[in-house]
């Protein structure tokens, strides 16, 4: 948009009042960047920092808008489930700090490209490319398609998941919102090589299935992402691991203060985050069950599973003085830490077991993650949070959680995931998880050379970007 148009723009906005020396950023590239899904998890806030510090470091010419999905500010019932005072937590702050010259909006286009606001409206208007930020799925093929068509200008994907069972909607064909999306992207990035395959018309679970239904228990657990029927091969798509791996915020103060408040000494814990199969929301499951049922009947037996991990590694030879922190990667566990991990330890063993008993962003988690010895996790952002600040992980993963915990074999770190809890023991966890202790220096070498090749393919993707909005290689 040239300057005399966007004056025009604003004018008709009743935006005049926009003092006219501001304008000369127009001439930058502007990217709007759809991200910030959610705040009752730690990944979603994490998704949009390490998107920022992207753009930040490969596009610092462009001019950035984030467009959130929600509410920025923890309130509400997020704030009561994480047991923080309403407001008391403010993810915009890291994504300020990461970049302080971002301009943020919210609100909905309608599928005549009609904004819900005037701060939406002049984004809409001037931006030369619409982004939707790593998530579980396409999420917002709708905007997408709105402002594709309203624009003319390009759209693309960076770092999502295409999870036919999970996330993204393929049964209406070339109907689906998410299939028209595909294809009118300019770049369709994907977090992990299944969704490629996925594209591509595998089976991605085979012809059993990832996770078969056992007639003795009362829910449906069949989960099975079938070949594609449609033809996808003209989508443009390629390997960009989650933009959480470039989270580079931290709150070292904060996690100081925690870390002196429960005895945890540097190089002397380890932190381990549960999960639920199932995010608690009320709804039912993919496969037509109870959530509440569906999670009662796997949270004791998981986490069990932890447990046996948690004893090992506090009994194990050299680990007198050391301790584990119990820590949430979303606000539903938060109450739920002590209960599923601490009791029913052992004695000895409780004793040396610190429970966080608040929320908290993902700046500190970092900040703590960094002091950590590992991290033990059944969530998959924890452990990109921890790998970003060179701390050793082991992801054990939940079969209902999607298919983007394949990306950690596709960084390279296969022994590092656990791919099924159904076919672990916690003595197969504990081993996994020892293994990895047993030379840190080695495993923090490992780690480098795997976030130096999602590094390479994180330029690659921001490189791709830059062609598409038309400037040159740096």
């Amino acid at each position: 948009m040239k300057r005399r148009d966007l004056i025009h723009a604003l004018a008709a906005l009743g935006l005049t009042s926009v003092p006219l020396s501001s304008l000369a950023s127009a001439k930058a590239p502007h990217i709007l960047w759809r991200n910030a899904w959610n705040t009752n998890n730690i990944g979603d806030i994490g998704h949009v920092p390490g998107a920022l510090a992207l753009l930040r470091r490969y596009i610092p010419e462009a001019r950035i808008t984030l467009w959130v999905h929600k509410d920025l500010v923890i309130r509400g019932e997020i704030a009561r489930l994480g047991r923080v005072a309403d407001g008391a937590l403010d993810a915009g702050t890291i994504h300020r700090r990461v970049f302080p010259d971002l301009e943020i909006v919210s609100g909905e286009i309608d599928a005549s490209g009609a904004t819900s606001n005037a701060a939406l409206e002049a984004a809409v208007a001037s931006a030369d490319v619409m982004v939707i930020g790593s998530g579980a799925g396409i999420l917002e093929p709708a905007a997408l398609l709105s402002f594709h068509r309203r624009t003319g200008r390009p759209i693309g994907m960076f770092g999502i998941t295409t999870d036919s069972f999970n996330f993204t909607y393929f049964n209406d064909g070339e109907r689906s919102a998410d299939v028209q999306a595909l294809r009118a992207a300019s770049f369709v990035f994907t977090r992990e090589r299944t969704s490629l395959r996925l594209l591509g018309g595998a089976d991605v679970d085979g012809p059993l299935g990832a996770s078969v239904d056992d007639p003795a228990t009362p829910v449906n657990e069949t989960i099975n992402r079938q070949a594609l029927s449609l033809d996808l091969s003209g989508v443009n798509a390629d390997f960009v691991p989650d933009s959480t791996f470039a989270f580079d915020a931290r709150d070292d103060a904060r996690a100081a203060a925690f870390m002196k408040a429960q005895g945890l000494v540097s190089g002397k814990f380890i932190c381990v985050v549960p999960r639920h199969r199932w995010t608690p929301t009320g709804t039912k499951t993919r496969q037509g069950d109870s959530r509440e049922v569906y999670n009662a009947l796997y949270l004791k037996a998981d986490h069990d599973k932890l447990k046996t991990a948690i004893i090992d590694y506090l009994r194990a030879p050299g680990h007198g003085g050391h301790k584990v922190a119990l820590v949430p990667e979303t606000v539903y566990v938060v109450e739920l830490l002590g209960l599923l991990l601490k009791e029913g330890l052992p004695e000895d063993v409780a004793a040396r077991v610190v429970v966080r008993d608040s929320y908290w962003l993902p700046d500190e988690a970092a900040s703590l993650f960094a002091q950590a010895q590992a991290v033990l996790s059944i969530e998959n952002h924890s452990p990109i949070i921890a790998a970003a600040v060179g701390t050793p992980f082991l992801m054990v993963h939940q079969p209902e959680d999607s298919i983007k915990a394949d990306m950690f074999r596709d960084i390279g770190l296969g022994d590092w995931y656990i791919p099924d809890i159904n076919r672990a023991s916690g003595a197969d966890i504990s081993a996994a998880l020892m293994a990895i202790l047993r030379d840190l220096p080695k495993a923090r070498r490992r780690l480098a050379r795997a976030m130096t090749g999602v590094q390479e393919r994180h330029a690659f993707g921001m490189r791709y970007l830059r062609q598409v909005i038309g400037l040159p290689q740096r």
